[in-house]
Order: structure tokens, then C-alpha cells, then sequence
């Protein structure tokens, strides 16, 4: 406001000059005129000539000026010259010699150390000529001072008055946000209940139904946290209170045989604890990732043999065999854990699940621009009811004599719904079982 002030007001400042400056060009060229009409009608004695001009000066002054607002200490300077150039009259203060001028060209000269502006006026009859002088620095001087006046004054009276008005708006329209502040500092740490909207504003209306729809997503995170580290604790009390069991069996039996079963259920419980514990580092992962991570281009069938090596060693001690139906290469723009974690949990619950000298089968195809990743197994299946329930997490379906964490389909399902994919169910091998098919677009 103050620069846009600045630029108006010297703008205006100019400009009125430039105005100015011509209004006074023109008053000594009309005053000049009338003077040498006035001479060159008087051919009496030189006192007479002093009184005609004295009475055009008063007639002028008087009846002209004075309208424009430009009496005040204004002494008229001039000299009447003779078509022989002679000078017949030097008015009060003018200086000597002052040549008549070129026609009624306005010229600058400089008499007696002084700087002036300078016309000529000639009569009607050509035999008198009156040359009219200013002070340059006076008139200039004179004429800024009253435009700065009017001008600046005024400029200054508006300034200040949109500036109070500003301060005032601004005042009156952040306070609602100073409430909203109050209102926020004075709230004890894990306090997300709703703000408080009793005397809502307009302004802040959004701020505070988007902070209240951010504490409410806050809450039902935590929540959900809350929830989970129960369930963890609660499925983690389990085998570690069998491994105290079988640690306490080892350390005071001497029976080997006892020593051996004691030996192989430590194993089972540890073997438990750790798949537990991954499955929980990795749902701790997942929700931990603000931003997904870049897409790679990979090759999947490659990754898919690179996964299942490990995998299978699991089958076959359990006598499941465990086969691989893919091509030679297949590229697919994915994000690689995601990948893997949805490829090592499917088939880890399909061999966890098939009973012993059953069959995994993992199919990877491409088409239409999608690729599709299907694993199936000859096991006992999930009834369609419990089919949307098998995707929460720590549920596991009744009647089910493995271990597990509950944990691998709801791990599968959240990567699904980040990376925009779709997974469904289809049929098992064999007529029995259960199959998931992965369908993703091949970026």
C-alpha cells in the first residue's frame, strides 16, 4: 500500500506540475499581450505610459489572477520595447537589458546570476514589444510547494485512513484464528477429541471441520493401534509361555526321549515366535510408509523362482509339492517388497494349510496389459462365509490345528489396496482348496 501510495502520489505530483508549468507559461504570455496592446495605444509622455501600464497590472491582477489562486506575492517583471528598440519602460525590479525574444518562443536566460524564463509579446500594430521575465527557481519553487500541498496532503490523509482501516480488518478478521490457537495450546497431549465449534466463523469453519476430521482419523489410527499391539501381545503370550515350558522341561528331565520331544516343541514354538514376529514387523513397516516407494521394473518370473527356492524347501518337508508355471521373463513396473511380501505370504498359507502330499501351484500370466499372479492349493479351503473374515488381522478360522499369526491375508489385502490392485478368489486345485488370483496393471 505504501509503494503503490509512493507511486501515485509522485505520478500526481508530475503530472500537476507539468500542468502548472504550462498555466504559468500561459499567464505570462496573456499578460505580456495585453501589456503591449496597452503600450502601443499610448503615445503621451513617458508618466503617462507608467500609468496605463500600472492600471493593465492592477485590471490583470485583480481580475485574473486572483482566480487562480497566484496573487500572493506576485510582482509582474517586464520591459516595453519600441520597434526601434528602444526601451521605453523597465517595470519595478526587472532586470536591464532584457532582449526581446524570438517571436513568442519562451526561452531560458540568465540576468544578473538569476536563471529566467523569458517571452515576448508584440502589438497588434507591430510598433511595441513587451518582453515578460520570471524567476525560473521562484516560479518552480512556488508552483511545487502548492501542488505538495494539495497534492500530498491529501495523499497522506488517504494513506493513513486505508492503513487504520487495514489494521482494523486485519485485527477483527485474524481473531477467530487467535481463538483457534488458544484453543489448540490449551489442550493436554492425547486429547483428539473434536475442537470445540460453538462460535464457529466463517473463516475458520474449514481450518477447524478439516482439524477435527484429522483428529478423528487420528483416533481411529490409534485405536486401531492400540488394538493391534493387544492382539500381538495376546498371540505372542502364547508360544513364549510353550517355550518357558519346554526350557523348564529341558533343564530338569534326564529322560532323552522326553529331552527330544521337549527339543522339537522349543523348535515348533521358536519357529512360531519368529514367523509371528516378521509378520508383525511387517505390518509395522507397511503402516509406518508415508509415501510409497518408487516402481521398479522387474522381472517377475525371474523374482518369482528367486522366492520360491526357500519356499520350497518348507514344502518338502511337509511332502507338498510346490510348482511354478511362468514364462521366461515377464517386466512389470511394481514396487519389490510389495511383490514379495504378497508372493511369500500366499504361498506360505497355502503350504501352512495343505495337508501333508498335497499340491501349491503359482501361475504367473500376462495379458491385456495386466499381469496376473495365482496361487492355489488342494487343501481344506475357507468357506464362503468366513472369506471376508480371513483378511483381519490375528483371524484364524475355527477348527485349524496349524500354527499361525493371522496375520499373512491381511497383510496380502492392505499391499492390494495401496498398489490399486485387485485380489479375488477362484477355485483350488483338484476341486477342493481355496485359490487367490492377483491382477495388477503391467506399468
Amino acid at each position: 500500500m505504501l509503494v503503490a501510495w509512493l507511486v501515485l502520489s509522485t505520478w500526481l505530483v508530475v503530472r500537476m506540475m507539468a500542468l502548472g508549468d504550462g498555466d504559468l507559461d500561459q499567464r505570462m504570455k496573456t499578460f505580456a499581450s495585453m501589456l503591449a496592446e496597452t503600450a502601443s495605444a499610448s503615445t503621451d509622455s513617458q508618466v503617462q505610459l507608467q500609468h496605463r501600464l500600472a492600471a493593465a497590472e492592477r485590471i490583470f491582477i485583480d481580475g485574473l489572477l486572483r482566480d487562480l489562486d497566484s496573487i500572493e506575492g506576485y510582482a509582474p517583471r517586464y520591459q516595453v520595447w519600441s520597434r526601434e528598440g528602444t526601451v521605453r519602460y523597465t517595470s519595478p525590479g526587472a532586470a536591464e537589458l532584457m532582449m526581446p525574444t524570438d517571436g513568442a518562443q519562451f526561452v531560458e536566460i540568465e540576468l544578473a546570476g538569476s536563471r529566467y524564463r523569458a517571452v515576448s509579446a508584440t502589438s497588434s500594430d507591430g510598433s511595441t514589444i513587451v518582453t515578460m521575465t520570471e524567476r525560473a527557481d521562484h516560479r518552480f519553487s512556488e508552483l511545487l510547494l502548492k501542488v505538495v500541498k494539495v497534492i500530498g496532503l491529501s495523499q497522506l490523509l488517504i494513506l493513513l485512513w486505508c492503513v487504520s482501516v487495514t489494521a482494523i480488518a486485519a485485527r477483527r478478521g485474524f481473531k477467530p484464528y487467535t481463538a483457534l490457537a488458544q484453543q489448540l495450546s490449551n489442550r493436554r497431549i492425547g486429547d483428539l477429541s473434536p475442537l470445540n465449534a460453538s462460535r464457529l466463523y466463517s473463516e475458520t469453519a474449514p481450518v477447524v471441520q478439516e482439524i477435527n476430521a484429522l483428529l478423528l482419523r487420528e483416533s481411529t489410527r490409534l485405536e486401531i493401534e492400540r488394538g493391534f499391539l493387544a492382539d500381538a501381545a495376546h498371540e505372542l503370550r502364547t508360544p513364549l509361555a510353550a517355550i518357558i515350558a519346554q526350557v523348564h522341561l529341558l533343564t530338569s528331565t534326564i529322560d532323552p526321549a522326553t529331552r527330544a520331544i521337549a527339543v522339537e516343541d522349543l523348535q515348533q514354538g521358536m519357529d512360531r515366535v519368529s514367523h509371528l514376529l516378521a509378520q508383525l514387523l511387517t505390518i509395522a513397516r507397511l503402516d509406518a510408509i508415508a509415501t510409497p516407494t518408487p516402481l521398479e521394473k522387474l522381472d517377475l518370473a525371474e523374482l518369482c523362482r528367486q522366492q520360491l527356492a526357500p519356499l520350497s524347501r518348507m514344502a518338502r518337508a511337509r511332502s507338498i509339492e510346490l510348482t511354478l508355471e511362468a514364462p521366461d521373463t515377464l517386466f512389470a513396473c511394481v514396487r519389490r517388497f510389495g511383490f514379495i511380501c504378497i508372493l511369500d505370504n500366499l504361498v506360505d498359507n497355502a503350504i501352512r494349510y495343505t495337508l501333508s502330499g498335497g499340491h501349491v501351484a503359482v501361475s504367473l500370466v500376462a495379458h491385456d496389459g495386466e499381469f496376473e499372479l495365482q496361487v492355489r492349493d488342494d487343501g481344506p479351503g475357507i468357506p464362503l462365509a468366513d472369506r471376508e473374515r480371513v483378511f483381519e488381522r490375528f483371524v484364524r478360522l475355527p477348527g485349524q490345528i496349524e500354527s499361525g499369526s493371522g496375520l499373512g491375508l491381511a497383510i496380502v489385502q492392505r499391499i492390494t489396496m495401496t498398489e490399486g490392485a485387485s485380489l479375488q478368489f477362484i477355485a483350488g486345485l483338484s476341486e477342493r482348496g481355496v485359490g487367490f488370483a492377483l491382477k495388477m496393471r503391467q506399468l
